[in-house]
C-alpha cells in the first residue's frame, strides 16, 4: 500500500510543524541540563518525554519524504522528486538530530558522553524560524509569529548561561539540585540582562572568563530584546494607525464636498465595527492584487462560502462554480431587516462579516448568528414563505444568491436540479403535514 502525501499548506502539516517546534523548544531546555545535572537527578518523567519526542522526530522524516513541492504554484506528488528534494534539503541535520546518540552511548557503556552527544538534538535550531513561519495555519501569525520567535531565544540564551555557570561552579552539596540550578539561572538573567548585581560573583579565571563573555554579550542581548519588543508594538499597531489616518483622511473629504452628517455617521460606522471586530477589508486586498489573479481570489472564496451549505452537499464542482460566480456583495446597516417573516423568499444570504439576530414572528430574539454563516437557502427551492425575521445588528458584510440565477443554473444541470426538487418536495412534506 503506497505511503499518503502531504501538502505543505494544510491544516495537518501545519500542526504538525508546530509539534516539531515544541520538541525543539523541550530539547533546548533538557541538552544543556544534561550536560550539568547527573543522569540521576533527572525525574524519569524527564526521559519519557525525551524518548516521545525523539519518536516524533523519526517519524518527522518519514512524513518530510512525503510532502509536497511545490514547483511553479503547482504541487508536485511524485514520490521520486520530493524525496530528492527533501534529501538536497534538510534530511542530514534532521537525521542527525533525530538519532538517539546519548542513548546509544548508553547501551555501548559510553554513559559519561551521552549528555554531550545530545548536542546533536539542536542542531535544528536554524528550523525553528520557518517551523513557526509554517504553523501559521494554526496559530495566529505576524505579531504571535514575532513574539513566540523571540521568546525562543530568550529562553535558549537564559537556560544555557545558567547551565554554562553551573558547569564552572558545580553544585557543592549546600543546596539541593533544583534551588542550585535556579541560582544558576538567576545569575544569567542579572548578567546578561546588566552587570550583574554583585551578590553571585566569580571566582577564579575561567569564571571570570565566563562572566566576561556573557556581559559582552548581553549587549548584544539587549539589543536585540529591545529591536524585536519595538517591531512587536509597530506590528500591533499598524492596522489601528492605517484605520486612524483612513478615518482623519474621510473627514476631511466629507467636510470639503458637504457630504451629509448621516451618510458620513454610516460610512464611520462600518469602519469603526471593521476595526473592533477585526474584519479583513477583502475588497481593500484583491484590488491591491494584479489583475490576472482578482477574479480567481473572488471566485475562491464565493466556492468556500457555497461550500458550507448543506443544501449544495454532493453538487459538481462545475456547478458550484456557477453559482460562485453569480453572488452579489451587499451591506446592511444595524437595525435593517435582511430577510422578513411572512414573505416569500427570492434569495438566499451568506454573511461573511458582521452580527446577524434571528427573530420570531412577534419580534423576540431567538439566536445570533456570526462569521461565515449562511441562511435563507430554503427560499432557493421555491414556494416557500419566510419562517424568520433576521435583522443586522451591526454593520454586515453579506453576498446574495438571487433565485433566478439560481434557477438559469439549474437548467444547465438537470441532475442537480433533480436532486434539489426531490429534497424540496421533502421538506415541504412535513408542513403540509402540520397544515392538517
Amino acid at each position: 500500500m503506497a505511503l499518503p502525501f502531504f501538502y505543505p499548506d494544510k491544516r495537518f502539516k501545519r500542526t504538525w510543524n508546530f509539534g516539531i517546534f515544541l520538541g525543539m523548544f523541550w530539547f533546548t531546555l533538557t541538552v544543556p541540563i544534561k550536560i550539568v545535572l547527573p543522569a540521576a537527578e533527572l525525574a524519569d518523567w524527564i526521559l519519557t518525554i525525551d524518548k516521545i519526542i525523539t519518536l516524533f522526530f523519526l517519524v518527522d522524516i518519514l512524513i518530510n519524504m512525503r510532502t509536497a513541492v511545490y514547483v511553479a504554484g503547482e504541487p508536485v506528488t511524485s514520490s521520486k522528486f520530493m524525496l530528492e528534494t527533501y534529501l538536497k534539503g534538510w534530511f542530514t541535520i534532521d537525521l542527525l538530530s533525530a538519532i538517539p546518540f546519548s542513548l546509544l552511548a548508553e547501551t555501548a557503556g559510553y554513559a559519561q558522553w551521552g549528555p554531550l552527544l545530545g548536542l546533536f538534538r539542536l542542531l535544528r535550531l536554524p528550523k525553528v524560524p520557518r517551523l513557526l513561519k509554517e504553523a501559521g495555519d494554526f496559530l495566529p501569525m505576524g505579531t504571535f509569529e514575532r513574539t513566540a520567535n523571540m521568546l525562543f531565544w530568550l529562553v535558549l540564551a537564559i537556560n544555557t548561561v545558567g547551565c554554562a555557570w553551573a558547569y564552572v561552579y558545580p553544585n557543592d552539596g549546600t543546596l539541593d539540585m533544583p534551588s542550585y540550578f535556579y541560582k544558576s539561572l538567576y545569575w544569567g538573567v542579572t548578567t546578561l540582562s546588566s552587570t550583574g548585581y554583585g551578590d553571585i560573583t566569580p571566582s577564579d579565571n575561567p569564571g571570570r572568563l565566563l562572566a566576561s563573555t556573557v556581559m559582552l554579550l548581553g549587549v548584544l542581548f539587549n539589543a536585540f530584546i529591545t529591536a524585536s519588543i519595538s517591531s512587536i508594538v509597530f506590528q500591533a499597531n499598524a492596522y489601528r494607525l492605517k484605520q486612524q489616518e483612513k478615518l482623519v483622511n474621510l473627514a476631511s473629504f466629507f467636510n470639503q464636498f458637504g457630504v451629509p452628517k448621516e451618510l458620513q455617521n454610516a460610512i464611520f460606522s462600518y469602519y469603526a465595527h471593521s476595526a473592533t471586530e477585526k474584519a479583513v477589508n477583502s475588497k481593500e486586498i484583491i484590488e491591491s492584487l494584479p489583475d490576472a489573479f482578482q477574479k480567481e481570489v473572488l471566485h475562491s472564496i464565493n466556492m468556500h462560502m457555497i461550500e458550507q451549505v448543506p443544501l449544495f452537499k454532493g453538487t459538481s464542482r462545475e456547478c458550484l462554480s456557477a453559482f460562485a460566480g453569480v453572488l452579489i456583495s451587499e451591506i446592511f446597516n444595524p437595525g435593517q431587516d435582511i430577510i422578513v417573516h411572512g414573505t416569500i423568499g427570492q434569495e438566499m444570504f451568506f454573511l461573511q462579516h458582521g452580527i446577524v439576530e434571528v427573530l420570531t414572528a412577534e419580534g423576540y430574539p431567538i439566536t445570533r448568528l456570526r462569521n461565515n454563516s449562511f441562511f435563507g437557502e430554503i427560499a432557493l427551492l421555491g414556494g416557500v414563505k419566510r419562517t424568520a425575521t433576521i435583522r443586522a445588528v451591526t454593520i454586515c458584510d453579506m453576498y446574495r444568491l438571487e433565485k433566478s440565477d439560481f434557477d438559469r443554473i439549474m437548467e444547465q444541470f438537470p441532475d442537480v436540479k433533480q436532486r434539489l426538487t426531490a429534497q424540496s418536495s421533502q421538506r415541504k412534506a412535513p408542513t403540509a403535514q402540520n397544515k392538517k
